[in-house]
């Protein structure tokens, strides 16, 4: 009863479609994102003020910065030389989204997140919403890291034969 090794795990074309899948999602999410607060950045700014963890002179360059390093992430993640840097980067805003946005629900503020972009009436369920959708993006940014590491390692998936 040998075991020999099976395929290779990244050598599978449905786990290589998905992964280039996850990663123009992120890039489309991020891109859109970006140049939604690109273009609004003084509503993007108003948006951020009831959060109240930055002063107030520093809000307008902060959400000029975050829209533009969204932007740059949504670009990244679909770079075949830098996506890494680009899942790292979505990955980390995310997490920082999902914290904010627990630690604003925690605090009883209750705002619109602005995340995208339109004026929707704030409330909690918009925000639990929303640290969900950035959970499943953190997700899937990581996945895209992890598949990477993984592919680039080299390791292939232990197969036993089904006759033994």
């Amino acid at each position: 009863m040998s075991q020999e090794p099976g395929p290779r795990w990244h050598e599978k074309p449905a786990l290589v479609w998905a992964w280039w899948a996850t990663r123009f999602v992120l890039g489309a999410i991020f891109l859109w994102a970006g140049i939604v607060k690109a273009g609004a950045s003084e509503g993007f700014a108003v948006a951020l003020a009831p959060f109240t963890i930055l002063p107030e002179p520093w809000l307008a360059p902060f959400a000029i910065g975050l829209a533009w390093t969204e932007i740059i992430a949504g670009i990244q993640i679909l770079l075949p030389r830098v996506h890494i840097v680009g899942a790292g980067i979505i990955f980390l805003l995310s997490i920082v989204f999902i914290g904010v946005l627990t630690w604003a629900l925690s605090q009883g503020i209750i705002v619109s997140c602005g995340c995208f972009g339109g004026d929707a009436p704030p409330s909690a369920s918009a925000m639990l919403a929303a640290i969900i959708r950035d959970v499943a993006i953190a997700a899937a940014a990581a996945g895209v890291i992890l598949f990477k590491m993984r592919r680039c390692s080299g390791q292939a998936i232990p197969h036993q034969d089904p006759r033994a």
